[in-house]
């Protein structure tokens, strides 16, 4: 569990420099602020939506990345690999629900803006 740990936790700060160059290389000098009444609901409710599913999306990439890790460490052990296959079989098609979900939303927005506007 220990050699878990400390994988895990070097793999976390081998990613962060790169997630902050991310961050920092596509920051414009110029900020433009919006006027607070130009935002339609629409909008708001899709920007929510979306970081709705980027989060959960995440959590269904880290239950791929254990049940992978399950797989691997079965060692022969038939229930132990049924277990993570079942893990990466549910975090495969909670990922296909997702961008499902995606595209309905996509799809009922643009149908509510263009019927709105």
């Amino acid at each position: 569990m220990k050699k878990f740990v400390s994988t895990t936790t070097l793999a976390i700060f081998a990613l962060l420099p790169t997630s902050t160059f991310a961050v920092t290389a596509y920051d414009s000098p110029s900020v433009s602020i919006k006027d607070p009444g130009s935002i339609d609901l629409v909008t708001v409710i899709n920007k929510l939506i979306t970081w709705v599913l980027l989060l959960v999306g995440g959590i269904a990439i880290l239950f791929i990345i254990w049940g992978g890790f399950q797989y691997i460490t079965s060692s022969g052990n038939k229930d132990k690999a049924e277990a993570a296959k079942q893990t990466l079989t549910y975090a495969v098609i909670g990922l296909v629900v997702i961008v499902l979900a995606k595209v309905i939303v996509n799809l009922v927005t643009n149908t509510a803006a263009t019927a709105l506007f």
